[in-house]
Order: structure tokens, then sequence, then C-alpha cells
């Protein structure tokens, strides 16, 4: 492995697993490097490369879920069951225009 990372090389069997993901999520290895090359620019630094491989799978995934738990959740109003029409008519109502 420390062989790969200095000279670039990788096994063929490697790659050929590698574009098979690629392809699962509809990318070729040039979108993929485009994308990886998008992000370094974006974060200023490769660490988020090595982040993962540094974290226990069981630490990895507690910080997905801390993420998932923190997503804002929809608050739900007596318009979301209803039509744009009915949400005029009833704004409308309340004002008494109707």
């Amino acid at each position: 492995m420390a062989d790969a990372m200095v000279t670039g090389r990788m096994s063929e069997q490697k790659k050929q697993r590698g574009m098979r993901a690629l392809q699962r999520s509809g990318l070729n290895a040039s979108q993929a490097v485009n994308l990886m090359f998008d992000r370094l620019i974006e974060e200023g630094n490769a660490d988020f490369l090595l982040q993962d491989d540094l974290k226990p799978a069981v630490e990895r995934w507690a910080s997905a879920a801390s993420f998932v738990d923190g997503l804002s959740h929809k608050r739900a109003t007596r318009f979301d069951t209803m039509t744009k029409a009915e949400i005029k008519l009833d704004r409308l109502a309340s004002k008494g225009l109707v």
C-alpha cells in the first residue's frame, strides 16, 4: 500500500473494483478526479481523504448518526396539506375578504 501511495500505481484488481463503484454512482474516473479537485480547492487541504481511515468504524457510524440527527426537522403547519388555491382562500378569509 505504501508503494502505491508513493508511485501512484495500483493493482488492476483495485482499479477495476473502483471503476465498478464509480459506474454504480454514474461517474467515470475523470469525473471523480474533477470532483476530488473541487473538494481539495474548497477544503484547502487533503485531510478529508485520510479522515475516515484514521477513525474506527464505530466512530464513523456515530459521527454519521449525529449528523443525521442534527438535520432540521420539517415543521408541520396547517398549510402543508392544502393546495395553493386553498391557502389563498384561507388567507383571504382570515382577512374577511371572502
